[in-house]
């Protein structure tokens, strides 16, 4: 039968530092979804996710090295948002940009060719211009 203290240091505690992990890795998810929603990362830095995610693809190899599970569980869900947060990141950094080049590319494309975009003379006497 295994001792208390072997109970403690080598099931509870790497599974309270396992549930603590996962809590701070969902900490930014909130404020991602609402930068989604609003469209902007607005004042929201995302540079700590990237950091987030080199750390825990360093910490999910070395779980796999050394087979331990507790290592995996705290940091492979942290892999997994860490990615989500950069992509979100990256699609929000860049939306502004791309749709705003796009309209501007979609206005000059009308106003090179507008002259295909009139009525000709004999329609428009048709439609009761």
């Amino acid at each position: 039968m295994l001792s208390p203290s072997v109970i403690i240091l080598e099931y509870i505690c790497p599974l309270l530092g396992m549930i603590v992990a996962n809590i701070m890795f969902t900490a930014p998810v909130q404020s991602v979804r609402h930068a989604i929603s609003i469209g902007t990362l607005g004042q929201l830095n995302p540079t700590p996710w990237a950091f987030m995610m080199g750390n825990c693809i360093g910490w999910v190899a070395y779980s796999y090295l050394i087979n331990n599970l507790f290592l995996l569980l705290a940091n492979a869900p942290g892999l997994i948002l860490s990615v989500w947060l950069n992509m979100a990141a990256a699609k929000l950094q860049y939306s502004d940009r791309i749709s705003h080049g796009m309209r501007s590319s979609f206005v000059q494309l009308l106003d090179r060719n507008r002259k295909s975009f009139r009525i000709p003379e004999e329609h428009r006497a048709a439609l009761g211009e």
